[in-house]
């Protein structure tokens, strides 16, 4: 049985390696205050619209809000 298992407990692997990646990405906070800085330069440029800014920035704080949210969730738990 732990033959014919193998090959899904190795696929199940790769799926939770990904999943982690994403979500290293998703919460990388110099990733994201990066972006938001290009952000601004780009508006400062004028290659972006107010409107485009608006929408990304907002965008944007919402992800570095969660972060932080997520941060204060893990102390709170002793997490690392």
């Amino acid at each position: 049985m732990g033959l014919l298992t193998a090959p899904f407990r190795g696929l199940l692997r790769v799926f939770e390696e990904v999943a982690d990646q994403a979500e290293h990405e998703l919460y990388n906070e110099d990733a994201v205050t990066t972006e938001l800085m290009d952000l601004y330069r780009r508006l400062e440029a004028g290659s972006l619209s107010e409107e485009d800014f608006e929408r990304h920035e907002t965008e944007l704080v919402q992800r570095l809000e969660e972060i932080e949210e997520r941060k204060k969730r893990r102390a709170g738990c002793g997490a690392r």
